[in-house]
């Protein structure tokens, strides 16, 4: 089944790591994958723990895609789309499939929407299929088993607090 977090609340992450922990403690192989993010987060080090979940190595550093030079971002989006060929070559080896931010990823123009609707079409019946990110294309929901919209009410960011070790990242 898909299942998709979206929204600017907080939780879409957090949500995708409690389910890899499930699977995984229920014997499931989980594929936990994050686009435009950087290997340095709290989540990756424990999940990096756990052997029956796969973690592909990302940049220690991730600037934001407005900060690139026009060669940065070339280079960034080829890397973000052999991560996203990645995952789509890798769907049938596992049972639980995470794709953290991948919406992120077609909010910069890095994959598209029917990029994620061949992803989805192309995941097996025996693997579910993880995504978040901010925003989402309505055009994918008729896909989805499951979507939830995290939604923000109030957010330390509002009064200019920037985000925290051990509870952001």
């Amino acid at each position: 089944m898909v299942h998709i977090y979206y929204g600017d609340g907080k939780g879409k992450t957090t949500a995708a790591v409690g389910l890899a922990v499930r699977a995984s403690g229920n014997g499931k192989r989980v594929l936990f994958t994050q686009f435009l993010k950087s290997d340095v987060s709290g989540e990756r080090r424990v999940l990096e723990c756990i052997p029956t979940i796969k973690m592909p190595k990302l940049p220690e550093k991730v600037r934001f895609v407005f900060d690139l030079s026009p060669e940065e971002h070339i280079k960034y989006k080829k890397n973000i789309i052999r991560l996203f060929e990645y995952v789509l070559n890798n769907l049938p080896k596992y049972d639980v499939v995470i794709a953290d931010e991948i919406f992120s990823a077609v909010d910069v123009g890095f994959i598209t929407v029917p990029d994620i609707i061949h992803l989805m079409s192309e995941c097996p019946e025996t693997t579910e299929l993880v995504m978040t990110g901010h925003n989402l294309d309505k055009s994918i929901l008729v896909y989805a088993d499951y979507v939830t919209c995290m939604s923000k009410i109030k957010h330390p960011y509002d009064r200019g607090v920037t985000a925290r070790q051990g509870v952001e990242y």
